[in-house]
């Protein structure tokens, strides 16, 4: 056993437990799940912060399975949550675009991640030839690179 003394409290961790250095009054990842876990969230941010994808019926359009009620509610929930932020046409206040704050801008590299994970390990289902891909080659752009290294 070793002992990490924290700001709070000192802790205890078996080898190899990987221990934060600072007490955690809940979960970070709990927290953050809070949010992105909920039902075509992360598909939300990934159309809007990938595929530019910043109408409400494009939206719509894009993630099969989603309805109007739902895009609306996850819309509002994330806006309110501060990962993205609605821009209104100055014409019409009916046409309103989305784009993703720097807080929404912060998870495209966890969806990165999310993309190399489903990449090796699903790759049967994932591609068509069912052979595994890295990251760099499926997006070998610069401004991918950017995003893959956070």
């Amino acid at each position: 056993m070793r002992h990490i003394k924290g700001q709070e409290q000192e802790s205890t961790c078996d080898e190899g437990v990987i221990c934060p250095q600072v007490k955690f009054i809940k979960c970070p990842i709990r927290t953050s799940l809070g949010v992105l876990g909920r039902k075509w969230t992360i598909l939300i941010i990934r159309d809007i912060g990938f595929l530019k994808i910043n109408r409400f019926n494009r939206l719509l359009e894009s993630i099969q399975g989603l309805t109007p009620r739902v895009l609306s509610m996850r819309l509002k929930e994330l806006e309110k949550e501060d990962f993205i932020e609605c821009i209104e046409d100055k014409g019409s206040s009916m046409m309103v675009q989305w784009k993703l704050t720097t807080k929404g801008k912060d998870t495209l590299p966890i969806l990165m991640q999310l993309t190399a994970f489903g990449s090796k390990w699903y790759s049967d289902v994932v591609f068509e030839d069912k052979r595994p891909r890295t990251l760099k080659e499926i997006f070998p752009q610069p401004e991918a690179r950017k995003i893959i290294m956070g």
